[in-house]
């Protein structure tokens, strides 16, 4: 019954979130392809759920944090863009709301593969990627 609610939640979720994108009068053809890396970041928190089985409470501040870098993207503010993504990323590395450390890790590395290197710290992702490194450089 629990997994029948979370999915009526994620469904709903990507409802309201499809209505932002189609606003009235629609979206030119280059600001939606703009927003393919937020909406694959969002399906991946909304997965994660689903996978945990938590409550909807869990990753909630997770979703509502890319609804606010949403907002900003479909205002064309960058600077903006680029520090509520880095909030987000911020969120992942503290395990904000008691998230698991795998499914954090999981999520903060797909905001790597997913994300333009314009809306984030790209180092703060480098930094981590070189703990996965085996051995050190031969010189």
């Amino acid at each position: 019954m629990r997994i029948i609610e979370t999915l009526k939640w994620a469904a709903g979720l990507c409802l309201l979130l499809a209505s932002v994108v189609v606003a009235p009068g629609g979206l030119s053809p280059t600001l939606a392809g703009e927003q393919d890396w937020l909406d694959a970041m969002t399906q991946a928190v909304l997965v994660e759920q689903t996978k945990e089985g938590t409550e909807t409470g869990l990753f909630s501040p997770y979703v509502a944090q890319l609804a606010r870098v949403r907002a900003h993207l479909l205002n064309g503010e960058s600077e903006a863009v680029y520090r509520t993504m880095n909030r987000f990323m911020e969120m992942l590395q503290a395990r904000e709301q008691g998230i698991a450390a795998d499914v954090a890790d999981r999520l903060f590395d797909y905001c790597y593969l997913v994300t333009p290197a314009r809306y984030h710290d790209v180092s703060r992702h480098l930094h981590r990627l070189s703990g996965y490194q085996i051995g050190a450089p031969s010189a």
